[in-house]
């Protein structure tokens, strides 16, 4: 009996990923499939790959392994452990739903694969989990899917969802959280959108994640009732010698703090689920700075991770 199903759409959620397992040479693996996409580092590999074998593989992931040892969640990443259980509550809803990851297992190629021997699908909507559209994390994934039909002879049906930075469920979903952070600890000062940066180069080559960052603040602090002297938005996560986006996250706390800012709220809006990048840089280290700095109250506002309103999200994206 032919094991392929009658033809079905099916959704695809694709994350960027982390390491596999929490050891060194996962780390590594991590790393070098993530650092060497052009995408990401687009650098002649001449003067980039010295710097990524010689350097970055041999201490950074010595350096990453202590960070990741304070976020392991149940046996595994937050941001994998949040992702299969994403899919799984979408699927609930009555979608055949899969995962994958840019540069970790499962990879991208390897579900194709699979969804195309077991499913037949005749319609295939590939979500990229990053609400702003970016060229360094949104086209990697469309490069997946162009790399995996290039060379084959059927294609379903594709919708891919390049943003959803002012999709309303979305929006609908950041505010419900804030507003229950603010129920639960009291409203801080100061509300803080930290976003992941990106070199000012990529921005003036034409990305349109900057703008999307703007967009989505704008729609939240409308809906919140902000002033402009209730929130800032700032730019994490930088590294290099290249002029990023600014202000900085670190430094702008460290200045509120300074300039009397006793008490801040802060929020992660371009990730969707916790990950290194807001537990142990955000929730841990930036917190260490703006208390060192003379702030008093610090108050992290988790991801969407696997709650109910960002299921809603993935359905709105799904129809």
């Amino acid at each position: 009996m032919n094991n392929k199903t009658l033809a079905k759409n099916v959704i695809l959620l694709v994350n960027l990923g982390s390491p596999n397992s929490l050891s060194i040479s996962s780390i590594r693996k991590f790393l070098s499939a993530f650092l060497s996409d052009k995408r990401v580092v687009n650098l002649p590999k001449i003067l980039w790959y010295p710097i990524l074998y010689g350097i970055i593989l041999t201490f950074r992931a010595k350096r990453l392994l202590k960070q990741y040892s304070k976020i392991w969640l149940f046996d595994n990443s937050p941001l994998i452990h949040y992702t299969d259980i994403q899919a799984s509550k979408l699927a609930s809803k009555g979608q055949i739903v899969k995962y994958a990851f840019s540069y970790a297992n499962p990879s991208i190629n390897d579900v194709l694969s699979e969804i195309h021997t077991t499913i037949a699908p005749d319609k295939l909507t590939i979500i990229p989990m990053y609400p702003q559209f970016s060229s360094t994390t949104t086209l990697p994934v469309f490069d997946s899917i162009y790399k995996f039909y290039k060379d084959k002879y059927y294609i379903p049906e594709i919708n891919f969802v390049s943003d959803f930075a002012t999709n309303i469920v979305y929006i609908d979903a950041l505010c419900n959280t804030i507003r229950e952070s603010w129920q639960n600890n009291g409203k801080s000062q100061k509300l803080v959108f930290s976003y992941h940066g990106l070199p000012l180069d990529i921005i003036k080559r034409g990305d349109a994640y900057f703008k999307h960052c703007e967009l989505t603040t704008k729609l939240v602090i409308t809906q919140l009732g902000l002033t402009e002297n209730e929130y800032i938005m700032v730019f994490q996560s930088r590294f290099g010698a290249q002029k990023w986006l600014s202000p900085a996250t670190n430094t702008t706390l460290a200045s509120m703090a300074r300039d009397g800012v006793t008490s801040v709220d802060i929020i992660c809006p371009g990730f969707v689920s916790d990950c290194l990048e807001t537990l142990e840089e955000i929730a841990i280290l930036n917190k260490k700075v703006f208390l060192t700095a003379g702030g008093v109250s610090y108050n992290y506002i988790p991801c969407l991770n696997d709650s109910d309103d960002f299921i809603k999200v993935l359905s709105s994206l799904c129809d």
